[in-house]
This record gives structure tokens, C-alpha cells and sequence, in this order.
């Protein structure tokens, strides 16, 4: 018995790398996807899997069919047109909103991830330029109101494992009572140009949103991440790049509230990629706090837990009298009078005649 124990124990510990390695998109591999026309819809630096799902620009849907890893290609195939959320409450204007307390968190997994131009490297292994885009994607956030929970925790190196320890600090992140919580990175496909774009009359960088298909969170992260898409169309064209929803969780598990952001990539200009953290902070924050009664976020669709709890603990207090008066008195009508005679009791005759001094109320 023990050596099978021990023989379990040990297939499990050998799986352990291979799960992690469902979450690391390892830069070394670039894939371009192809549709059926052999067309290149996008770059994506990793190992695509069949059945991951791409939203483009322009919001068209595909799915992974098939992934060539000697030519590096996978093979897509349209949807058609991906029904984005509703933004209409989002207003060309930001307006006041509510008083709620409002709270994200940030960190990066892969610390080391930096710009070639402006820091000078890919890759630093103590820290990476990374956390001064979470830093300014935090001073923008703060300058809303928003409270913003940044760890600045180094999880090198950057290999199979590193989602595995940063999840320490997602899970820790997200005991804060935050909103959301956001994964900083930046991409590795070698063409700047992907990337590049303008917005306000300046030169910025898009943004990825990256989402893990491969948890019970799945749907609700795919939402959050379209609507996130669907505010920034409205509102800063260009920003937001595409949407890869990917094999994997990326710690999403977390929260249903929780998205990978890939700001550039390692060949794009710092400043450019540090400008378009001002036009993301906006974006998150009418994302999921709008700006009207009623909009994502508002403390009114957060509250409604309350009052079916206690509507629940009511029935729950009246069907418990109705039992115990049944049960003593031993026929309906005698429970009936006796819930009655409790009733009145309980209200302190503000119904009906009190039987206990024979006044009126």
C-alpha cells in the first residue's frame, strides 16, 4: 500500500512542470496565426493550442484549429463577428461616480521583462522595466480615486515555473478586497510595428488582453476583458490591440475579474509604452466603474446579495414558527390560531387585537 502511495505521489510531482508549462508562453517560439486564405491574422509569442480563441481589432472571432509547430503556424477559422458589450452608459465626458470604495491590484509575473529601447536590455534579471509600467499604470489609477494594491515581488526566473510562484502573490493580492486584478506585462514578438499607434495626437503602444481558457472563472475573465475592449474602442480607438483567450489560467481562477495586459513588446519605445498607461488607467476605470447609476461596477448591483439573505432568514423564521405550531397543537387550525396569538405578540399589536390585555392597538 505504501509503495503505491509513494508511486502516486511520485507521478504527481513528475506532472507538476508539465501543468506549468500550460501557463508559460515562452518567447523563444513566435506563431503566426493563418486563416483559411492563408491570410496572417496576428503574431502570438508561444505555443498556440487548438481551441484557443482570438478576437481582432476589428472584433472579429476566430477559433485555433490546427498548430503547425515545424512552421510555426496555427490555423484559424471565423466565428464571424464577436458580440461585444453594451457601453453606452460610458459618456464622452468622464462623469463623477459613486462613493464606493474602488480598489485593483497589480503585479508582474515576469519580472524581468523590459524594453530594449530604454532599458537597454529584454531582460533584467532584478528588476525589470516592467514595474515602471505598472508604477505609472498605478499613478494613473490613483489620480481617479482608485485604490491600487502593487507588488513589486520578483518571481525570476522566467521559466515553466514562474506563474506557479507568482501565484502567492495574486492569491495575497486579491485577499485585499481589491475589484480586479491585472498581470503587467509586455509581449515578445520581435515587430514593433504590431504594436505601435496613436492616441490623443501622440505616439503610444497597444495593449493585449490575455485570458486563461482553462479555469471555472473562464467566461467571466473573456467578459471582463471585452468590456474592457469595448470601453477603450469607444472611447481611445487604436489602444487596445486584440483579445487572445489562451490555454492556461494565468492565476485567473482568482477572480472573475482578472486579465493579463501586454503593453508592447520588448522592441517598442519605453515612452511610448509608459503614454498609453495614462489612456489604460482611464479605460479600466469607466470599464468597471462607468460614470452613472446603475453602470458596471456601481454599488447598486453589489448590494443585492444582502436583501436576498435577508429575505431568506425571514422565510427561513416564519416556516420555523408555522412547524413548531403544528407540531404542539397537533391540527392546522389550532397551529393556525396559535401562530396568530404569536404574531400579534411579535408585532406588539400593531396588528390586529392583542389577546394578551384586550386592547385595541
Amino acid at each position: 500500500m505504501k509503495k503505491r502511495l509513494f508511486a502516486c505521489i511520485l507521478a504527481l510531482l513528475m506532472l507538476l512542470p508539465l501543468s506549468a508549462l500550460a501557463d508559460e508562453d515562452s518567447e523563444n517560439a513566435v506563431y503566426r496565426l493563418v486563416d483559411a486564405q492563408g491570410k496572417t491574422v496576428t503574431f502570438f509569442a508561444g505555443t498556440p493550442a487548438r481551441g484557443d480563441e482570438y478576437i481582432a481589432g476589428d472584433n472579429t472571432h476566430y477559433r485555433v484549429e490546427e498548430v503547425h509547430e515545424t512552421e510555426k503556424t496555427a490555423a484559424v477559422q471565423s466565428l464571424g463577428a464577436y458580440p461585444m458589450p453594451d457601453v453606452s452608459f460610458i459618456q464622452d465626458e468622464a462623469r463623477p461616480v459613486s462613493a464606493q470604495k474602488k480598489a485593483v491590484a497589480l503585479y508582474c509575473t515576469h519580472s524581468d521583462e523590459s524594453y530594449e529601447p530604454g532599458d537597454g536590455a529584454s531582460s533584467l534579471e532584478k528588476r525589470g522595466g516592467i514595474f515602471d509600467v505598472a508604477e505609472s499604470l498605478k499613478a494613473s489609477l490613483e489620480e481617479k480615486g482608485i485604490t491600487v494594491y502593487l507588488s513589486e515581488t520578483n518571481h525570476y526566473p522566467h521559466d515553466a515555473g514562474a506563474y506557479r510562484r507568482s501565484r502567492a502573490t495574486a492569491a495575497s493580492l486579491a485577499e485585499e478586497g481589491v475589484d480586479a486584478i491585472f498581470d503587467v506585462h509586455r509581449d515578445g514578438i520581435p515587430d514593433a510595428s504590431q504594436y505601435e499607434s496613436q492616441v490623443g495626437g501622440g505616439n503610444v503602444t497597444k495593449v493585449r488582453l490575455l485570458v486563461g481558457r482553462s479555469n471555472q472563472n473562464a467566461a467571466a475573465n473573456k467578459q471582463f476583458a471585452a468590456q474592457i475592449k469595448a470601453t477603450a474602442d469607444k472611447l481611445y480607438p487604436g489602444l487596445i490591440k486584440d483579445i487572445y483567450i489562451g490555454k492556461g489560467t494565468y492565476n485567473q481562477d482568482l477572480m472573475s475579474q482578472a486579465v493579463l495586459l501586454e503593453f508592447g513588446t520588448h522592441k517598442s519605445d519605453k515612452k511610448e509604452v509608459l503614454a498609453s498607461t495614462a489612456y489604460m488607467a482611464d479605460v479600466l476605470s469607466r470599464a468597471m466603474y462607468g460614470g452613472s447609476t446603475g453602470a458596471a461596477g456601481s454599488s447598486a448591483s453589489k448590494n443585492t446579495g444582502g436583501w436576498t439573505g435577508i429575505l431568506w432568514a425571514v422565510g427561513l423564521l416564519i416556516a420555523g414558527v408555522l412547524v413548531y405550531s403544528f407540531l404542539s397543537t397537533g391540527s392546522v387550525s389550532g397551529a393556525a390560531h396559535k401562530w396568530k396569538r404569536q404574531f400579534q405578540e411579535m408585532t406588539a399589536g400593531l396588528r390586529g387585537r392583542s389577546e394578551k390585555d384586550g386592547r385595541d392597538p
